[in-house]
């Protein structure tokens, strides 16, 4: 068995015959490893508070919560906005801001964040979201997400 490197990532693979197993016993654990931040602190809704959930973007005075992804590796990212989706779902905020940064330092292949963060969000995000799209440019434009929590 020998070692792969590649020059864009500090991570090494090893090749391996039970790549499956070995995929399974890493994946097993991943619900083990803390995040490099705390976990988003989300204000608690009122039970007795009943919340409007006809939402413009445009009506959008500031989102109810935000989560900055800058500098996050790409499975960093993913855990972090699927942890902050379900936060925000059930505390019941109305919006929700996702910083992805524009990717300026992503090179050729452009902004990898934005592009892995979208695509998690229209697999995954129909359960806990009515809409999404680009941010205004008052909340960061082509560098962040707007999210509409159902």
């Amino acid at each position: 068995m020998g070692k792969k490197s590649s020059f864009s990532s500090k991570l090494s693979f090893e090749e391996s015959d039970e790549n499956d197993l070995l995929m399974e016993k890493i994946f097993a654990g991943v619900q083990d490893v803390p995040d490099k931040e705390p976990a988003v602190e989300l204000p608690a809704s009122k039970p007795s508070q009943k919340i409007n959930k006809s939402l413009s973007y445009d009506s959008v005075s500031s989102p109810d919560a935000e989560l900055d992804l800058h500098g996050k590796t790409r499975e960093e990212a993913i855990m972090m906005v699927q942890n902050f989706v379900m936060s925000c779902h059930a505390n019941q905020l109305r919006s929700a801001l996702i910083i992805t940064g524009k990717g300026h330092n992503s090179g050729n292949q452009g902004p990898v964040l934005k592009r892995e963060v979208q695509l998690w969000l229209k697999r995954n995000g129909e359960k806990y979201l009515s809409d999404f799209q680009q941010a205004p440019p008052r909340f960061g434009g082509s560098g962040a997400i707007l999210l509409k929590i159902k």
